[in-house]
């Protein structure tokens, strides 16, 4: 039974398409041509899986009839073949074939048959069979190039932040470096104070780059966690710390207690829990006009041993305040509790859509309690298992000796200055480590690239390395690997190695560690970073001599 050729153009509507025919029977192959061709469907034939597998790398075709059993090459061999080709592979094959037992039509599907039909034909049959494998091809051929092109986007936009955040935070490095090492020196109030401005405005560029690229990896899923071990005093101490000074500006109290059993070493992302606190400190100061804030600290034991521990962040306010309609959307990114926020207090609107979202990460859940005009209180719950029991840290911590931290070493051992490497090919960031070590009484050797590093790293004998990752010639990923290798070749002690780069990101820090850094220092620097860095790379030089293998840290 006949089918007139308008009937397939109801289905397939005003889109042309193009159909191969592969069959060794010229009668089918007439019979296919005179069923199916019509001014929107362009019908081709084949007389064996060679040709047709030809004429389908050649053309663009929409969907092929295949035959199972012919000559030369059958149809399951020209569906294996169609497989194996990436522009092919996404073809659909509808099986044509006289043969009817299940063995035929599993393989026919196994083989990558997208329908299956029996000989003799029944065009009206094959007819809907071609509109609904087209109009689904269709459909799946337009949601793999939307979901290659958001995949093509998103690969472009981390690209781009990638190099926006090193562009960004190398003239950024000047600003907030400078104005460090400038406040150590001698200045009168008025400079004092405008120093201090610079700072403040170089640490809150920083924090919304930040904040922006954490906001991009949360979009595209690449945000991963981090976990190890902490001593949960002092990841606190060390996120509220800067927000004590902000509060101290203000003529604001500010206060950090500990409950009972909020101390000892837990496992966790720490870098995460200290940005939760400090983003929720931070709001807490820039919100608050007079009286105070509080950062409470308690961690509740699991009833069931085994079980993990619940950390309870607790971050009150006697700031503006908000009411219930500006509570349900305060986590949504780019939100504020209204617009005359962003115009009084600044900000980007990210800070708490990020907490929220690093929070969930790790299984937790963030609550807030807030009156207009009163202040606020947010509560963030996180599980975390100690890394041992909560009675074996306290007697190690009553054996070790308490010892006063006294900053990074002027001198060594033997009186003589600390010989310093910098690899750094920008001029301003040349200056600004120079400015930032000057008060140590370093011995400082600068060279702008990864080959010059080397040339000195063998002529002379350093104490710690910095070490830029983009350099021209060579960068510092390589020049920090051709060193590790110069060392193990001539039999020398590990020199320490500290990335000093404007490339912040994740991945950037992992690449660092794998070319032999013991330390990643983010660009921008500050006197305290650049200070802590450098310990803690010889720290981690110390470590790896008496363990006999690389010990490698973190900034």
């Amino acid at each position: 039974m006949s089918i007139p050729a308008a009937s397939i153009d109801h289905f397939v509507k005003t889109d042309y398409a193009r159909v191969l025919v592969v069959d060794d029977d010229p009668i089918l192959r007439e019979f296919a041509v005179s069923h199916l061709v019509s001014p929107s469907v362009e019908v081709s034939v084949a007389e064996d899986g060679l040709v047709a597998l030809e004429a389908l790398r050649k053309g663009d075709f929409d969907v092929a009839l295949v035959d199972l059993d012919m000559p030369n090459m059958n149809g399951f061999e020209l569906m294996e073949a169609m497989a194996r080709d990436p522009r092919l592979m996404s073809v659909p094959v509808v099986v044509i074939t006289g043969r009817d037992d299940m063995e035929a039509i599993d393989l026919a599907f196994a083989a990558g048959a997208t329908s299956f039909v029996v000989k003799p034909i029944n065009w009206r049959l094959i007819t809907h069979q071609l509109a609904y494998v087209l109009r689904n091809s269709r459909s799946e051929a337009a949601i793999r190039q939307a979901r290659a092109a958001a995949e093509s986007a998103s690969r472009a936009k981390s690209v781009f932040l990638a190099n926006m955040s090193h562009e960004i935070r190398t003239p950024l490095n000047g600003v907030i470096g400078l104005a460090g090492a400038l406040g150590r020196t001698a200045l009168s109030d008025e400079q004092f104070e405008m120093v201090s401005l610079i700072r403040q405005s170089g640490q809150t560029l920083e924090r919304f780059l930040t904040d922006i690229l954490d906001v991009s990896k949360i979009e595209a899923g690449k945000l991963s966690l981090q976990v190890d071990t902490f001593d949960l005093h002092e990841a606190i101490e060390a996120a509220v710390h800067l927000m004590q000074t902000a509060a101290t500006e203000k003529f604001l109290k500010f206060s950090l207690t500990f409950g009972t059993n909020a101390r000892g070493l837990f496992k966790g992302d720490v870098v995460r829990i200290r940005q939760i606190v400090s983003n929720l400190a931070s709001n807490a100061v820039k919100f608050t006009k007079e009286g105070g804030v509080t950062v409470q600290i308690e961690v509740n034991e699991p009833e069931t041993e085994g079980e993990m521990a619940t950390l309870i962040i607790k971050v009150s306010d006697t700031g503006i305040g908000f009411d219930k309609e500006a509570r349900a959307r305060l986590f949504n990114r780019f939100e504020q509790a209204d617009g005359s926020i962003t115009r009084q207090f600044g900000g980007t609107g990210l800070g708490l859509s990020i907490c929220k979202a690093l929070t969930e990460m790790m299984g937790g859940t963030i609550s807030v309690v807030s009156i207009p005009d009163q202040g606020s209180t947010f509560m963030v719950k996180l599980p975390l298992s100690r890394s041992m029991p909560l009675d074996a840290f306290d007697i190690l911590r009553a054996m070790q000796p308490t010892t006063s931290n006294q900053g990074m070493p002027e001198e060594s051992e033997s009186s003589r200055l600390l010989r310093v490497l910098l690899a750094e090919d920008h001029p301003t960031n040349q200056r600004v480590v120079a400015m930032i070590l000057q008060p140590y009484g370093v011995d400082l050797t600068v060279v702008e690239n990864g080959v010059k590093a080397i040339e000195a790293f063998e002529a002379g004998k350093f104490d710690v390395v910095l070490m830029d990752m983009q350099m021209p010639e060579m960068d510092g990923l390589k020049a920090t690997q051709a060193i590790r290798t110069y060392e193990l070749t001539a039999q020398l002690p590990r020199t320490p190695i500290a990335m000093l780069s404007a490339n912040a990101m994740k991945e950037h820090v992992e690449q660092a560690l794998e070319a032999g850094c013991d330390v990643h220092i983010a660009k921008p620097v500050t006197p305290e970073s650049l200070a802590k860095g450098i310990e803690a790379a010889l720290a981690s030089a110390v470590a790896s001599h008496h363990s006999g293998s690389p010990a490698y840290a973190r900034a």
